[in-house]
């Protein structure tokens, strides 16, 4: 191992494993071998052994014992070690050599340290006593080197005894010799590098008794025991000490003189020296320990003092270098040194009292701190920057001497204005840089002065008027300021501004001033624009500044309020009602969440948790609110229809709570209708009066506390809204919300029964939008996904998928209604059909509008979903469909959690839409039928797209009024009257010479008179303005500065020449403007009671255009396009039937209808040819009209609607608006003719005559007459679909009629009727219009008036 060099030999007889390992061992222990560690014992061969140690310090110590005995399991072990491997004879002792050679002579041989061998060779002394010794006993000796060892030889003839017994005698006596000699001398390593540097340096330790053997690494000592032990001392005492004694600067510098001639006489072998708070002392380890101890105690006599100074002046002593240049000053002048030290406060330190003392009154006699406050005004701030720069150059002025000095600049905390400034330093210079600042605050500090000015427009004009006296002043700032009086702020330093003080004081006592007033209108107005040329040349050749004469201003012309004439008041139209600001939300989800500024709750009997709405906000809103509410309810006296005002706590977000004192349900005529009208009514109104600008209302009533009816409760809150619509207040509501809570039963009802009525009439709102609105976003290779709250089977896609467990086919749900639609072949091919987990099977779509049905199970599987829906998108790219529309797979009959049944769809179009590349696929439609998993797809949808944005929200449209008709009459001229005041400019004129200033008041009076002109109008003339001429020409005077008198048969007006004949001009111009637009408005009108043009509005149903896009579209005068009653602009395509709007790029549907001479064609129908009466149109399942027929039947009944016709008779349509209007008059006070759409159950053969003749009272009978011999109609479309009312044809369908009727005034009906009863029994002739069964939410109606009811849509179910 090359870590092991250092080897030893021994020999000894063969050794097992255990003896080598014990042999090991005792080596490898310091105090038994002197050993240390080492290799494995090693055997070299023949009985020689290597042991080999890794320092050599171990191997020497081995070597210094004479002998090694090691206790082995076979006996004690006796070795003898040496440097190299000479073998030894295995039958003598391992110490010595006995050889017997013949019978005359002895030998022996004894292996000794080498080193004392060297010893002998090189010491005669010691030979000659050990050849004497050998000599005395017959022998002599030889010294082999080679092989380290003394051959001693004798004879045995000279010795004594003779023969053996003589040879042993000497051989004791030899060996007596050799034992003495290793005892009287020693062989002593010097393993120690410092002794071995000393035994190297000084030659002087070794003496003729005394050899040193140097070797690489050690040296060896060789000579006699007591010799070589002294010589040792003599090297341990001679070996340096050092030590390093930690010290403070400060102190050491104190007393290092006197420390260092101590040392000099007692310790002159010790050497000193520092390294930074260190003192080193090297040399004999007992002078160097005196010496620390003297150290020790010359420092514990130093004293210290500790001045307490100002933290300026402290740092002022750093950062100035004072502490050397006092220190050094102190060495000078006293005995004893003195050393400063600065921290908190200022240490001297000292071994005298005295010399504290004394350089505690120098320092505080030689160093000060002042302070100088440096006044400035309250708008002037002092110049800091020259400030600084001339203490900068005074300071360093200052410092170029011994006596040093400093300043700083202190912020003031009060509120005075000003700064301080600290000087630090030596006596001598800070009085120097004192009077430094002193003659800076009275000559260069800033100041402000305030100098009047006789005149308040030279505030305007300040710096003109410098420039005409020639003023100069580099070294002051002049602002001109008008509050509180007209004045001029001087600032800069305080001998400048005196001097421009005195200066300007002067030229503003001698300067001159007129006033020039002009009497004639728009003179101001001509010397600011373009005679100001001319007012410039006046200035600069009078040496004059002009100026208006603050107060009079040539502009303010009074105009008094118009007051319109009765030909005016009589001319306004229908058409002039704006688009009021409202917007309209329907909100799904609680109304304790919404966070508007009003939000409405019923309550009953003043019960704040009388309602489940009232309920649901004290639960929210906790203690506070119910606080509130009693306080308020405690001060007032509530009657049905009140509104309790209650402060909305913070927890609601709301400014106010209005609670309306509602009654439980008493029948549509009863007192609870008119007293929730009345509420709400007054919660709107009381929104606009408090200025309001958002308000949230539920539908008031269904719940099991009020008992109304959900139609009654949907008509009376949605009539209440558009009623407040149609109002002038509505204005200032931009927001309200109907909140419908989901989780019902009947919310997906109440919701389309909401939304239905509202569209009806969102002409009157700017926008109306829902929480259910459908959901676009673009995903993967751009496919464009939808998610939509309806029907599916609405739905128009080239593809649809089906859910189902295929086995229940006749479940209510999406596979019940897409298999009735697609009809019995489709369902038979899924009967018995194999269809494996996650499998797709595609079928024909039978009867269902689309290429393909396709049908899955989802198996109630998440994971199952997710695939599925990535297979559906990958079946309809590689089958060609552009389209598919999925259901809620397994969230219905599956009765799967809708929010996981979401969050897999959702995954699965992600993944399938970006898994691979779609070139075919470019829509997906989620179809959802219940509100509660719309929502859950909502929620999904806008987490895992944050792209998606709401499709049916229509944009923000600003309110649209069709233009009036102009008035062909002379409006009321005196409102362009000015008063004689208002014709006066006034102009204030400045000089330094009066002659100078009364020649520029006659030149500018004549350029005035220059541009002035009149001109008068007739009666004649004016006779075709129109009011809104009249306003045109009012600010066409104002912006012209004009004067105008009107008389009784003119009107004069006057003023500058090109304001007048713009005035001629605009007169001309509307004249014959009105002129034309008469002759257009004629026409428009005329054409607009013949033809009508519709637009499909924003929720899908026929809009009226204005009359003038009526004209233009007629007319095709389409080139600049349309604009719709919302005003709203399209781009028109005449042979698509298309408009697209400018804004949003939306594509609608353009319709034109003819009116007939004496019939109005509704909005709704189609084109009828000349002479044609009837007609029936099937409507298209992707139809807006289609699917709101659809929704209204679905809404109570669970049967599939095949086919869905609209029925168009001309002649019945026209009895039945007759009807319409005469009961719309007869019941003007009691609601009106009150039309409802209901439902007629019919048989085939009866439909062809209702469509021919209408509804017979005459048949009545055929199924009932219960209520009456009249026509029945119900509610809900459920109760019509029994087969008793619509019996099936021989394939198993169905006919229902969706009627027009007018209920009007209605009560209890009762057999045998014929006619309504009476309302009052002094009135015979003045009966009900209809009856019901039950007056608390009826379910049927009866009419016994043939033209009471029209058959609008007739729908083929199954």
């Amino acid at each position: 191992m090359d870590e092991y060099q250092h080897s030893l030999f021994f020999e000894a007889r063969e050794l097992t494993d255990k003896e080598k390992q014990k042999i090991w061992r005792y080596f490898q222990k310091k105090r038994d071998s002197g050993g240390g560690v080492c290799a494995a014992l090693e055997s070299i061969g023949g009985s020689i052994y290597k042991i080999s140690f890794k320092e050599i310090e171990d191997q020497e110590r081995v070597l210094q014992r004479k002998f090694h005995t090691i206790s082995l399991p076979s006996g004690k072990l006796d070795l003898t070690l040496s440097r190299t491997n000479s073998p030894q004879a295995p039958d003598q002792p391992l110490t010595q050599i006995f050889t017997k050679t013949n019978t005359k002579g002895l030998e022996k041989s004894y292996k000794i340290d080498i080193f004392l061998m060297y010893y002998l060779r090189d010491n005669p002394k010691a030979n000659k006593i050990l050849q004497k010794q050998l000599d005395s006993i017959g022998c002599r000796v030889e010294l082999n080197f080679d092989e380290e060892e003394a051959m001693v030889r004798g004879d045995i003839e000279k010795g004594p005894g003779g023969a053996f017994g003589a040879s042993e005698k000497w051989e004791i006596q030899v060996d007596r010799v050799f034992i003495g000699l290793t005892e009287n001398y020693t062989c002593y390593h010097v393993l120690d590098q410092k002794q071995n540097k000393m035994l190297l340096q000084h030659h002087s330790l070794e003496t003729g008794d005394i050899k040193v053997y140097k070797e690489t690494g050690y040296s060896v000592v060789v000579g006699e025991i007591e010799a070589v032990k002294e010589m040792l001392a003599v090297i341990e005492n001679s070996i340096p000490t050092r030590k390093e004694v930690p010290i403070v600067k400060n102190k050491y510098k104190l007393v290092e003189e006197e420390f260092n001639r101590e040392i000099r006489a007692h310790y002159p072998e010790v050497k000193i020296h520092s390294d930074h708070d260190m003192i080193i002392m090297e040399g004999n380890d007992k002078q160097v320990q005196s010496g620390a101890n003297k150290l020790d105690e010359l420092i514990k006599k130093v004293m210290e003092k500790r001045v307490i100074l100002p933290s300026e002046l402290l740092t002022f002593i750093t950062s100035s270098d004072a502490i050397s240049k006092y220190e050094a000053r102190f060495q000078q002048s006293h005995r004893h040194p003195v050393s400063l030290e600065v921290g908190s406060c200022l240490v001297l330190s000292s071994l005298s009292c005295g010399a504290l003392d004394e350089a505690e009154a120098a320092l505080k006699r030689d160093l000060s701190v002042d302070t100088v406050m440096m006044q400035g005004t309250a708008d002037v701030s002092l110049d800091l920057d020259t400030l600084k720069e001339i203490l900068n150059k005074a300071k360093n002025e200052l410092n170029c001497r011994e006596d040093k000095v400093d300043f700083s600049f202190i912020t003031r905390t009060s509120e005075t204005s000003g700064s301080e400034v600290r000087i630090v330093g030596c006596n001598e210079s800070v009085k120097r840089l004192k009077a430094v600042l002193q003659d800076f605050q009275t000559n260069q500090v800033v100041t402000q002065e305030v100098l009047k000015l006789p005149q308040p427009e030279l505030v305007h004009c300040f710096n003109e008027f410098l420039s005409l006296i020639g003023f100069k002043h580099k070294k002051v700032t002049i602002k001109t300021s008008p509050f509180p009086n007209p004045c001029v702020h001087i600032s800069g330093p305080r001998c400048h501004v005196q001097e421009v003080m005195d200066s300007l004081t002067s030229v503003l006592s001698s300067i001159a001033s007129e006033k020039l007033v002009l009497d004639g209108p728009g003179a101001q107005r001509y010397f600011q624009t373009e005679g100001k040329v001319s007012k410039d040349l006046v200035e600069s050749s009078y040496q004059v500044l002009i100026r208006e004469q603050q107060g009079v201003n040539a502009k303010e012309v009074r105009f008094t309020s118009p007051r319109p004439s009765m030909a005016q008041l009589n001319s306004k139209t229908v058409e002039n009602v704006a688009v009021n600001k409202t917007t309209l939300k329907i909100a799904v989800g609680s109304l304790e969440d919404e966070q508007m500024n009003v939000l409405v709750v019923p309550m009953i009997n003043k019960n704040l948790t009388s309602t489940k709405i009232g309920k649901s906000l004290l639960t929210k809103a906790g203690n506070q609110l119910q606080t509130k509410f009693h306080s308020m309810a405690a001060n007032f006296t509530i009657n049905p229809g009140d509104v309790l005002q209650v402060a909305g706590p913070p927890s609601l977000g709301c400014s106010k709570l209005f609670f309306i004192e509602c009654l439980p349900w008493d029948g549509v005529r009863g007192r609870s209708v008119q007293a929730l009208k009345n509420g709400l009514k007054r919660c709107l109104d009381l929104c606009a009066q408090q200025g309001f600008d958002s308000v949230a209302l539920p539908v008031i009533g269904p719940g099991v506390a009020i008992k109304y009816p959900l139609g009654e409760a949907v008509e009376v809150l949605t009539d209440s809204i558009c009623q407040f619509g149609s109002s002038p207040s509505s204005s200032t509501l931009s927001h309200i919300h109907v909140v419908i809570k989901p989780g019902y039963a009947d919310s997906e009802e109440c919701y389309h029964k909401v939304y239905s009525s509202l569209s009806r009439s969102q002409v009157l709102f700017r926008s109306i939008f829902t929480d259910l609105d459908d959901i676009s976003v673009t995903v993967g290779h751009g496919v464009k996904l939808q998610v939509v709250f309806g029907d599916i089977t609405n739905e128009t896609t080239d593809a649809v998928v089906n859910t189902t467990n295929f086995v229940n086919f006749d479940i209510d749900g999406v596979c019940k209604d897409i298999l009735t639609v697609a009809g019995p072949q489709v369902k038979a091919k899924l009967v018995g059909a194999h269809v494996g987990r996650g499998q797709i099977l595609a079928t024909q779509p039978g009867s269902f509008p689309c290429k393909a049905i396709l049908h899955v199970s989802g198996q109630k599987d998440a994971g199952v979903i997710e695939q599925l829906v990535c297979d559906i998108i990958q079946h309809c790219e590689s089958s060609g469909c552009k389209s598919v529309a999925i259901p809620a797979i397994c969230a219905g009959a599956g009765k799967m959690d809708p929010g996981v049944v979401a969050a897999a769809i959702i995954r699965g179009v992600k993944r399938g839409t970006s898994s691979s590349p779609l070139h075919c696929l470019t829509d997906i439609h989620l179809v959802l039928i219940k509100i509660n998993v719309f929502l859950e797809f909502k929620v999904e949808t806008l987490q895992v797209f944050s792209t998606a944005v709401f499709n049916r929200v229509p944009a923000p449209q600003l309110p649209y009024v069709e233009q009036k008709s102009p008035s062909s009459v002379i409006a009321d001229l005196s409102i362009l009257h000015t008063s004689f005041t208002n014709r006066q400019s006034v102009f204030l004129i400045l000089g330094l010479w009066r002659d100078d200033v009364k020649a520029a008041m006659k030149n500018l009076d004549d350029l005035y008179c220059a541009q002035c002109s009149t001109q008068t109008f007739t009666m004649e003339q004016l006779n075709g303005l129109s009011q809104n001429d009249i306003t045109n020409l009012k600010l066409l005077v104002e912006t012209e500065c004009l004067y105008v008198q009107s008389g009784q048969s003119c009107l004069t007006v006057s003023g500058l020449k090109d304001g007048v004949n713009k005035v001629m001009q605009m007169i001309n111009t509307s004249v014959h403007g009105n002129l034309r637009k008469q002759m257009t408005i004629r026409e428009e009108e005329d054409l607009y009671s013949r033809v009508a043009w519709c637009i499909m509005g924003a929720h899908c149903n026929w809009e009226r255009l204005p009359r003038t896009a009526n004209h233009k579209l007629e007319n095709k005068d389409i080139a600049g396009g349309i604009v719709d009653t919302q005003n709203v602009q399209w781009n028109v395509d005449l042979q698509k039937m298309e408009a697209v709007c400018r804004i949003t790029r939306h594509t609608r549907m353009l319709k034109r209808l003819e009116n007939l001479p004496d019939f109005t064609v509704p909005l709704y129908w189609e084109n009828m040819a000349d002479g044609e009466n009837m007609k029936r149109f099937p409507l298209q399942p992707s139809s807006a009209e289609y699917k709101g027929v659809k929704q209204g039947f679905k809404l109570t009944s669970n049967n599939t609607v095949l086919k869905i016709e609209r029925f168009q008779n001309v002649h019945l349509r026209q009895g039945y608006e007759a009807q319409k209007k005469h009961l719309s008059h007869k019941n003007r006070e009691q609601g009106g003719a009150g039309e409802k759409l209901l439902y007629h159950g019919t048989t085939l053969e009866n439909s062809d005559s209702i469509m021919k003749t209408g509804f017979n009272r005459s048949l009545a009978g055929q199924n009932a007459t219960s209520f009456g011999h009249g026509s029945y109609f119900a509610v809900n479309a459920s109760y019509s679909a029994n087969p008793i009312y619509a019996r099936p044809t021989h394939d198993g369908t169905q006919l229902m009629f969706v009627a027009r009727v007018l209920t009007g005034v209605y009560t209890v009906g009762q057999s045998g009727l014929k006619v309504p009863p009476p309302r009052n029994i002094h009135q015979p002739h003045d009966r009900y219009d209809s009856v019901v069964d039950r007056m608390d939410n009826p379910s049927m109606y009866i009419v016994f008036h043939d033209n009471q009811a029209y058959p609008d849509y007739l729908i083929t179910f199954k």
